[in-house]
């Protein structure tokens, strides 16, 4: 029995020892998220630290380099908006609803007339133009103090009415895009309006922003570079009253001065050959 308990002993030994070595190899717990162990070096305990590089973004100086002062003004421009989402400012025809916490007499939709206010019950005439619906609600919550104890104001938009712009040429649902917030990217708007069509000519769009003076400024859109490459230096952002012109191509509007010539004669041929088979 001696003998065969020192056998085991001896044999559990010989196999503990091999994983007792690969467990000690398999230990990381030492290095950190930020190091490697360099299998190069001369001593296979001694660890060489690396820093890992913190973020693989382009910082904005290199971009800088790449671009011209206009470009690069763009791309931040569309990238803050991007990032911080779009507000909305109340403006004339804008409609929205006022609802009061238990005070369904004063809670209702009102539609924002030409001078930016709103006609609200027993109080008059208040304006709201310029502000969001928060400073909207706490405006109207001041405004009711008079009347109600610790009024509690929510303001919902029902109708975003007084941002408009126009997206004409060749997209699928041309005309003016009804903005919910300040300011749109030309990604959004050619979204809004059904994208490009396969006649657009992509890469000679163009982006017109009026001026009281009457110079209007205009700049060159590549929408292929945009939406099929992902440049967002075209990706401008568009304001209140701003047009994008999406231009047809060379043999789009060839073709659609020919049509009204070939029609008629395809017609008479059509009509023609339809009165030969009767007489026969």
């Amino acid at each position: 029995m001696a003998a065969n308990k020192k056998f085991f002993l001896i044999a559990t030994a010989i196999i503990c020892v091999p994983f007792s070595g690969l467990a000690q190899a398999q230990n990381f717990s030492e290095i950190t998220a930020s190091e490697t162990v360099d299998p190069s070096a001369p001593d296979a305990n001694e660890k060489v630290v690396f820093t890992k590089p913190t973020s693989n973004e382009i910082s904005n100086d290199n971009i800088a380099d790449l671009m011209n002062k206009e470009e690069f003004e763009q791309y931040t421009a569309a990238k803050a908006y991007a990032e911080r989402g779009s507000t909305y400012t109340l403006g004339p025809t804008d409609l929205i609803e006022i609802l009061v916490q238990r005070h369904p007499e004063v809670s209702g939709q009102y539609l924002i007339n030409n001078e930016g206010k709103i006609q609200y019950e027993f109080v008059g005439d208040i304006p709201l133009a310029g502000m969001t619906k928060e400073k909207a609600a706490v405006m109207i919550a001041k405004t009711l103090e008079t009347y109600i104890v610790n009024p509690q104001v929510t303001i919902k938009i029902v109708g975003f009415n007084s941002k408009i712009v126009y997206v004409v040429g060749e997209v699928g649902r041309p005309g003016k895009i009804l903005m919910r917030g300040d300011t749109i990217t030309i990604r959004e708007a050619l979204l809004e309006a059904g994208l490009p069509l396969l006649t657009a000519k992509n890469t000679e769009a163009s982006m017109f922003t009026p001026s009281t003076s009457g110079k209007v400024e205009r700049r060159k859109v590549n929408i292929n570079s945009l939406l099929f490459k992902g440049d967002l230096r075209q990706n401008f952002v568009m304001k209140p009253g701003d047009t994008l012109y999406v231009p047809a191509t060379f043999w789009a509007k060839a073709m659609r001065v020919i049509s009204p010539i070939t029609e008629p004669v395809g017609q008479a041929a059509s009509a023609g050959a339809t009165v030969a088979g009767t007489g026969n």
